[in-house]
């Protein structure tokens, strides 16, 4: 009996075991709209409020596309246009009327020729018209040697921009709108690798994802701090997030490894991280999910950037092996979500 016992007790731990594990597959993502150019690689999608019109970024082409509020799609910016390099964040002013844009160096660009050891890497922010895809005035670092890489960019409600940076410092940078200079905001030691960075709806609080974690930073004083969350939560290192924004006293965060968007539910200090959701996992389009935009209470987000697309020799895969971008989009209502990972 007493074996009997405990072989009862063994398999109900495996079955408690395996009934707590996190669903592979959370399908509620939509095709927004898809891209016919299947070797354009998009890593982040903008979108005007005004003229409800979208822009996709491409690393491959260093340029942008424009999808009208009717579904034509047209080359706004053309490629490597004004000196781009692969296009990374990017988001549209729609008050001031313009699109700002993180722009770096690196292989996946098409006739990319410098090395990080020998060249270093160049980056910088571009800041286009809005309606015509005119170049306003571009912020650039380009000194020999030094390897540059800005990440992603958020908007603030006075038209202040806010920008990660990584490799030759980790960074957050500001474009101050009186002043439209490019300036080092803050250089937190424990920052690593910023990524995706997104802002509280009252202008207080930055928020940036990196290798680590999510991190929280008070924009007048600048203190920096670790947003504390349950231990069962993985947002580092391979589960590390992308694309970051602020949704009603929640975070959405894209990460890209995992195949997964969540919705991080956080407390009334906005330090704490009291719950999480899985809005999408392992959709049947995503190939390195990326960054996204927030449209009323929809994401909408790249499903498939494709970076792995490269062979030994670093030649793109041809035609036939790549799939059209797509941008999915997911409904943040509380109703249609229930995927709850700490019920």
């Amino acid at each position: 009996m007493k074996n009997l016992y405990l072989l009862t007790v063994c398999f109900a731990s495996c079955f408690l075991s395996v009934a707590q594990e996190q669903p592979t597959h959370v399908n509620n993502s939509f095709i927004a709209f898809t891209i016919p150019e299947k070797d354009l690689l998009p890593e982040n999608v903008a979108y005007d409020f005004k003229t409800q019109a979208f822009f996709v970024g491409s690393i491959r082409k260093g340029k942008i596309v424009k999808i009208d509020k009717n579904g034509q799609q047209t080359e706004f910016v053309k490629p490597q246009q004004d000196g781009l390099w692969m296009i990374i964040g990017m988001k549209a002013d729609a008050h001031n009327r313009w699109l700002w844009v993180c722009s770096s160096g690196g292989n996946n660009l098409e006739d990319y020729t410098f090395k990080d050891d020998a060249d270093g890497r160049p980056a910088g922010i571009f800041k286009f018209d809005l309606d015509s895809g005119k170049l306003i005035k571009k912020y650039v670092l380009a000194d020999k040697g030094d390897v540059h890489f800005f990440n992603d960019l958020v908007i603030d409600s006075k038209g202040n921009v806010y920008i990660t940076h990584m490799f030759k410092a980790h960074a957050i940078y500001i474009i101050e709108s009186n002043k439209n200079e490019l300036e080092v905001f803050t250089k937190p030691e424990s920052l690593k690798y910023p990524n995706g960075i997104t802002i509280s709806a009252d202008d207080k609080y930055l928020f940036v994802a990196h290798a680590d974690g999510l991190a929280k930073i008070e924009i007048e004083t600048k203190n920096y701090s670790e947003l504390k969350n349950p231990d069962q939560l993985k947002i580092s290192r391979r589960e590390s997030i992308d694309g970051l924004y602020f949704y009603k006293n929640t975070l959405i965060g894209v990460q890209p490894d995992v195949k997964t968007v969540r919705q991080f539910t956080l407390n009334n200090q906005l330090n704490t991280i009291t719950n999480s959701k899985i809005l999408e996992r392992n959709h049947p389009m995503m190939n390195n999910p990326t960054t996204g935009v927030l449209v009323g209470d929809q994401l909408y987000y790249i499903a498939n950037a494709q970076f792995g697309s490269f062979d030994e020799e670093g030649n793109l895969f041809p035609m036939h092996k790549l799939y059209e971008p797509t941008v999915l989009k997911v409904s943040l209502n509380e109703q249609q979500n229930t995927n709850d990972e700490n019920e």
